[in-house]
This record gives C-alpha cells, sequence and structure tokens, in this order.
C-alpha cells in the first residue's frame, strides 16, 4: 500500500517507529523522575532531614529554604544506596554499573542488543543512586534506558540489524530530549555522542520526531517550561571585556573537563585494584560522596537545584567561596560515585561542575578584575555557558551542548557567547573523552566498515591500482619454460598475448600443475592456457571489478584497452584490490 502510495518502500525508521521510541521514552522517562523524588524523600528528606532543591522545570521553588536536620545521616544515606546498587547490579543487571551513556555508545558500535530488561534496571539503579544523595546524572541513565527501548522496539517490528542500531540511536537522543526538556539537543545528540570528530546523520530526522514525542509526554506531566528558569535581557551589545571572559571561561572550562576525566580514570583503576567483593564497592564509593555531602550539599544528588538558585542569585545558603571550592570538591565526589561502580551518568555532573565553574571565574572577573555587567556578562549567563562548554569539552559533543544553551535558558541570548567558550573548550580539551567507547569517526567503528568497504572501491579505478609493467608469455612457449619463468619471477599468472600483444589467453599455476601429468617439455602453453579469459577495462572502479571476480570466481584479470582490441595494457589482481582496503595504497 505505502509503495503504492509514496514510491518506495515505507520506512519504520521515518514516522511509525520513532513515534513509538518516543512514547516509550516519555513514559521511561517520567517513571524515571519520579522513582528519582521517591527514593530521595526515602532517602534524605525522612532519614537525613534534607530536603534538595529541584530546578524550576522539575517542580522547583525560586524561594527554597535550606534545612538539613541529620547531616551526620548523609553518609549513612549514600553507602546504603551503594550498598543496595552493589547487590543489584551483582545480580541481576552487571551492564547497569557505571557509565550509561557510554554503555550505550559502546552497545552501537558493538551492535550490541539493548533490551528493556537493560532500560529496567538501570532505571531502578540509577534512581536509587541519585535518590541516595550521590553524584549522578539523570541524562545518563535514561541514555541507556532510551537506547534499551530503541533496541527493543527494533527486535520487535523485525527491523534490520543497521535499523536497530539506528532505532538504538534514536532511543538514546529521546530518552535525553525528553528528560531534559531539550528535544532538539537530544536528536543532535544521538548523532554526536557515538564519535569525536563526525556524525550518525542518519538518525536525525528520526531523532527529532522520537526526540519530540518524548519532550511532549514528559512536559505533560512536569510542565512545558525549560529545565531551569533564568532571566536575561535581551542581547544588545558584546564589549570586550565579555569576549575575553567567554575567553577565559571556555579555558578553564577545558582544564576542568580534562580533571574530571583524570578523577574518574584515577578513581575507576583504584578500586579495579580494591581487592574487596565487587558488590561492596558502590558503598565504599557512597560513604566518600556522603562526607563531601555534609560539607557542600551541591555534591548530593544531581545537584540541579543548586544551580538554580544561582542562575537566580540566591546565594543565601550557597556563599562564593563554598561555589568556588564546590568545584573540586564535586569532581571528587563524582569520581567516587561512578568510579566504584555506582549506576548513572556523566551528562548531569559535567553540567554542575561546568555551572560551578561558569559562576567562579564570573566572580573572579567581577570581583577581583572588574569588569563590568552586560547583558551578557552576568552570573546567570557564566553559569549556564559554563555548563554546556565543560560538557562540550568532556563529551566531544559541541553542536548539540550550543543548541542546549537556547533550550536551557528558553531563548538565544547566549548562542554567540556560549559558540565562543565553547569553540575553545572543545578545542583545548585534548583527545580523551569521558565516554571512552567513543571513536573518532565512522572509519574507525564496525558499524560502518562494509560502507567504508563500498565508498573506497567505488572511489579508484582499475588504473589506479593495476600493475602497468606486465610480464606476458608467447602461445608457442613450453609449459616447462613458463613454468621456470613463473617460479623465478614469483608470479603466479602470465597474460598470454600475440605478436601486436594481443591478449589470446591466460595461464595460472593452477593450469601449470594440472599439465604436469603430461610431457611439459613439449606442450605448448596455448594447449593447456584459458582461451578467451575474464578481461576488464582501465576505467572499471574497483567495485565492479571485485563484483566480476566473484561472479566469474577469478582472482586475477588482464587489463586491456578495449573488449573488441583487446591489447593489453596491464594486469590487475584481488590481491592489489585488497591494498586499497588495508590502506596501503
Amino acid at each position: 500500500m505505502f509503495k503504492n502510495i509514496f514510491g518506495y518502500r515505507f520506512n519504520y525508521l521515518n514516522l511509525f517507529i520513532p513515534v513509538v521510541i518516543g512514547i516509550c521514552a516519555g513514559i521511561f522517562g517520567i517513571i524515571f523522575l519520579k522513582a528519582i523524588h521517591f527514593f530521595s524523600d526515602i532517602f534524605l528528606v525522612d532519614f537525613a532531614g534534607y530536603n534538595p532543591p529541584y530546578p524550576y522545570g522539575e517542580g522547583g521553588s525560586l524561594n527554597y529554604r535550606f534545612v538539613m536536620e541529620h547531616p551526620y545521616l548523609i553518609p549513612i544515606s549514600t553507602t546504603i544506596g551503594g550498598l543496595i546498587v552493589g547487590i543489584l547490579v551483582h545480580l541481576f543487571s552487571p551492564e547497569s554499573a557505571g557509565v550509561g551513556t557510554d554503555a550505550a555508545i559502546k552497545a552501537f558500535h558493538e551492535r550490541k542488543p539493548l533490551g528493556l530488561k537493560t532500560s529496567v534496571w538501570k532505571l531502578i539503579t540509577s534512581a536509587i543512586t541519585i535518590g541516595s544523595g550521590q553524584v549522578s546524572g539523570k541524562e545518563g541513565p535514561i541514555a541507556l534506558i532510551g537506547a534499551g527501548i530503541g533496541s527493543f522496539v527494533g527486535k520487535i517490528f523485525g527491523l534490520s540489524e543497521k535499523e536497530k542500531n539506528i532505532a538504538l540511536a534514536v532511543g538514546l537522543g529521546a530518552g535525553i530530549g525528553g528528560v531534559f526538556k531539550a528535544p532538539f539537543a537530544g536528536a543532535i545528540i544521538s548523532s554526536e555522542v557515538f564519535y569525536k570528530k563526525d556524525f550518525e546523520t542518519e538518525t536525525l530526522i528520526p531523532a527529532f520526531i522520537a526526540s519530540f514525542v518524548a519532550f511532549i509526554i514528559v512536559s505533560s506531566v512536569f510542565g512545558f517550561s525549560p529545565l531551569f528558569h533564568i532571566e536575561l535581557p535581551s542581547f544588545s551589545s558584546f564589549s570586550i571585556y565579555d569576549a575575553v571572559g567567554y575567553l577565559l571561561l571556555g579555558l578553564i572550562t577545558a582544564t576542568v573537563a580534562r580533571l574530571m576525566i583524570f578523577m574518574l580514570d584515577t578513581v575507576k583503576n583504584l578500586f579495579d585494584r580494591l581487592e574487596v567483593p565487587n558488590i561492596f564497592k558502590p558503598a565504599i564509593g557512597g560513604f566518600f560522596v556522603g562526607i563531601i555531602g555534609m560539607t557542600v550539599p551541591v555534591a548530593i544528588g544531581t545537584g540541579y537545584g543548586w544551580l538554580q538558585l544561582i542562575m537566580v542569585e540566591n546565594l543565601t545558603y550557597f556563599p562564593v567561596w563554598k561555589i568556588v571550592i564546590s568545584v573540586f570538591l564535586v569532581i571528587i565526589a563524582f569520581a567516587f560515585t561512578l568510579g566504584s561502580g555506582g549506576s548513572g551518568g556523566v551528562f548531569g555532573p559535567s553540567l554542575v561542575i561546568g555551572g560551578l565553574t561558569g559562576a567562579s571565574v564570573y566572580f573572579f572577573l567581577s570581583k577581583v578584575l572588574m569588569f563590568p555587567e552586560s547583558p551578557t556578562f552576568n552570573l546567570a549567563a557564566f553559569t549556564v555557558v559554563g555548563m554546556v562548554s565543560t560538557f562540550a569539552a568532556a563529551a566531544k559533543a559541541p553542536l548539540s551542548t550550543i543548541i542546549l544553551i537556547a533550550e536551557i535558558t528558553g531563548g538565544y541570548q547566549l548562542l554567540v557567547p556560549a559558540t565562543i567558550s565553547v569553540a575553545i573548550s572543545h578545542f583545548l580539551s585534548g583527545e580523551k573523552s569521558i565516554f571512552k567507547s567513543q571513536v573518532n569517526t565512522k572509519l574507525d567503528t564496525p558499524v560502518h566498515q562494509d560502507e567504508i568497504k563500498y565508498m573506497l572501491l567505488n572511489r579508484y579505478i582499475v588504473k589506479d591500482v593495476m600493475e602497468k609493467n606486465v610480464i606476458t608469455i608467447s602461445p608457442d612457449a613450453t609449459v616447462l619454460y613458463a613454468s621456470k619463468f613463473m617460479d623465478e619471477h614469483s608470479i603466479s599468472a602470465l597474460p598470454v598475448v600475440d605478436k601486436e600483444n594481443r591478449v589470446l589467453g591466460l595461464v595460472t599455476s593452477t593450469d601449470i600443475i594440472k599439465a604436469c601429468s603430461m610431457n611439459i617439455e613439449e606442450v605448448k602453453i596455448h594447449q593447456i592456457m584459458q582461451k578467451e579469459p575474464i578481461t576488464v577495462t582501465q576505467d572499471l572502479t574497483l567495485f565492479e571489478t571485485m563484483s566480476i571476480f566473484i561472479e566469474n570466481n577469478i582472482g586475477v584479470a588482464p587489463v586491456v584497452n578495449n573488449q573488441e582490441e583487446k591489447l593489453l595494457i596491464g594486469i590487475i589482481s584481488d590481491y592489489d584490490i585488497g591494498k586499497v582496503l588495508t590502506g596501503k595504497v
């Protein structure tokens, strides 16, 4: 039916499947956010007497009142949460440990199927990790949850292996777009996050559909306002002070991103060497996180609510000195949470650490160097740009983070300063990524190897790789002579030509072996040669040539000027084509 109407096979990935993935990702996103609030009430509110702030877009209040009745119970809360996660991960879902987005990236490159089991257990373990007070992000878990949904939906509808992989990527973007209320950024992340220097362009259109569906479903419960409430004046000027400020912010956030990656790797290596059963490691990491959380509450849970207070300049409970030291303490807490095997993501912590860094840079420039306030030089602006600049440097995802600016703030006032800061931080961030499973380009992933080979073989023609200095033999030469000649020159095939260099046949080492039962001193080449052999012309692509080889079960062919005259101009073998595929040409 669809083929008759549209003239091509109805592609599930273009409309129906993205809608299904978006609906499922939106529902799981709502359940995940509700679960985080549920476990936060159990561990933090009821147990420790601490009611954490939430961003405005998640029901938070701008008039937050800080109370922590039993701060000494925070380490116990995070330890218990870590122990529960360790047990669940060890017994039911080992893949739920660690960084959710990285697990989804690895599954994409390895074409490893994910399922609803992975999504459900990641939802539970991450909600407990965050709800008990450990430093983790919502977006990493929802990325793996969404990827699992996409992979499962692809399996249910019988998609091809390639389409299943696209569905996985679409689910990843839909999860982030819905939970973060950033459908454009979510869709672009689904294309950008798998590579350091490339894009998975085929995911973009279906990811836009799925992300917007997930966004609508999540927002129908939590409201359609941006995640953070920010009041920014209209973009009316951009001074030299502003430019210097954002250049400096880019430089510092690149350094902070490098520090994040270093600390996570260091702590993970420490826990890998620690001779303690893996089931207890998240509890140990959780204890140290709780100790830090007693000092700086921003190191408890996601920390988004504290960023919201900074953006509206409510610093009653969060003075400048605490903001500055929190940058380093949250990095340590983040490393202990995920490095010990806790469940979560790096997206959220990157934003929190980046927001704290942006605020710290703002206070240094405004209070110490006396930079003047402007529509783009203010506390809220530097906090938001610091968030995305740090994530861009850590995750090698500059484009999606620039788009994220507009969706976080609900406007475009910060696009210019964000572009400056993100460009600098991304350029200076080095080769290491917070996502270990990222690869540089499509050339480096098994997913596209067949496509890359096809492109390479179509890029070159026979003329580019053929052997032009061809050794030939006369049809009147003896088999013995040909045998010695081929052995002397270490060749396996000889074109047989006449005096005018016209191809008459082809003799191979196999033909020589078959003739060994004959009188090889007298038998002539024209008696054993392959008459009218398959020949190719120099303008054929290597893909066309390889197809001819496969169809005719041959490994070598003379190259002629045309198929009528058949004057010999070269010879080509499957070995010559193989050198192109292995990069030796």
